[in-house]
């Protein structure tokens, strides 16, 4: 018995620093884990967390590299299956043996135990998303990217014009609008970003018809894009819904809040338009040697004939002859009218149009010569009178 006591107490001491050793190599591989899990692998191997953070470095490196997620996915892959060997609850190494399964049932089975899992770490999202855009799963996948853009709002770079693909998709609106209900920061430089994406110019308007982005500034990107891309009809009725009583083709008065309805008015160094400060008269100013437009704004085509009618108390004659009035069809470049106001007369009226003009765009141009005076006059109202 005597002998058996120190060595009881002998084995217990050396259990205890084996332990104590174990414990220490552990510690320091978990606070090595982020920084180096190369080295917190070598102090602790059974550092699972370290295996997963070697798969992603691996899988992200490879992915650049190649330009293919699954490339990257399969490279990293003994790591991911290591990392989850030794911890099974690794979102980012889950993320990894989804990408590298081939089979697609298999995948999605992957995916669905992850998701069981873990729904916030962004790299498994983005591969449920990528399946759910395979799947043509257009309801989970804008869940999907809603989850991923509140956790990692910085993402939408990234993840913008794959939601640009789902949006674009017939059908998507209802369960965008669902969705985007201005709750989350990302919902409005989403809508920001699909105002300038030709594919999705259709669908937004749509929805716009349906809810208000609470942002101007979208709104005018959508309605010159629309413009832009020819589709001026659809534009004319979203402005009308958005400027409301505002509305109106009477082109009398200078608003321009929503150009290319309202007036776009220029503002560049020497050459520029504004409303007075009653707004019941539009400032040009023209510095020698500059010229070009300086109002426009686009209308429906009247009923002809019909005639412009430019009221103004221009007192000098030389300056009359410096500003015209040009007519043309929405989206087309031949001019149908040009004229200046010395050549006004009772109005300027036009017989004609084209049988496919349904919109046109009056525009006000200014010049100032060199070597003369500044340009500064100012124009009451332009007028379409039916005849």
């Amino acid at each position: 018995m005597k002998v058996a006591r120190p060595l009881r107490l002998g084995v217990s001491i050396a259990l205890g620093a084996v332990l104590a050793a174990a414990l220490g190599a552990q510690s320091a591989g978990i606070a090595l884990t982020k920084k180096a899990p190369d080295t917190a692998i070598a102090a602790f191997p059974l550092n699972g967390l370290a295996h997963e953070n070697i798969a992603s470095a691996i899988f992200l490196a490879t992915t650049d590299a190649t330009g293919s997620p699954e490339e990257g996915a399969k490279a990293a892959l003994p790591w991911a299956l290591e990392a989850y060997r030794l911890e099974p609850l690794v979102p980012k190494a889950h993320a990894i043996l989804a990408l590298a399964e081939d089979d697609p049932e298999k995948r999605r089975q992957i995916l669905d135990a992850a998701l069981a899992l873990n729904r916030r770490e962004p790299r498994l999202q983005a591969v449920v998303l990528q399946q759910q855009v395979t799947d043509a799963d257009y309801p989970a996948a804008i869940a999907s990217l809603d989850r991923i853009l509140r956790v990692k709002p910085s993402q939408y770079n990234e993840l913008f014009p794959v939601l640009i693909n789902v949006f674009a998709q017939e059908g998507a609106i209802d369960e965008f609008a669902n969705i985007l209900d201005g709750s989350s920061e990302w919902h409005g430089r989403f809508f920001r970003f699909a105002a300038t994406q030709p594919s999705a110019l259709g669908n937004l308007a749509e929805l716009r018809g349906q809810m208000s982005f609470e942002d101007e500034a979208t709104d005018q990107t959508l309605l010159r894009s629309l413009v832009r891309e020819g589709d001026v009809a659809t534009a004319y009725s979203l402005y009308q819904r958005i400027a409301g009583s505002d509305a109106t083709d009477a082109v009398g008065a200078w608003l321009n809040d929503y150009p290319p309805f309202d007036w776009s008015l220029t503002d560049e160094a020497g050459l520029r338009a504004q409303p007075s400060l009653n707004g019941k008269e539009l400032e040009i100013s023209v510095k020698p040697g500059k010229g070009g437009v300086v109002a426009s704004r686009l209308m429906r085509a009247p009923g002809t004939p019909f005639s412009i009618i430019v009221d103004h108390s221009i007192g000098s004659q030389g300056a009359l002859p410096d500003i015209d009035v040009v007519v043309k069809c929405a989206g087309q470049g031949d001019t149908i009218f040009e004229a200046n106001l010395a050549q006004q007369g009772n109005g300027y009226r036009i017989d004609s149009l084209p049988s496919d003009c349904a919109f046109i765009e009056i525009a006000l141009k200014a010049r100032a010569w060199s070597g003369r005076s500044a340009l500064n006059e100012n124009i009451e109202a332009v007028e379409v009178v039916r005849r």
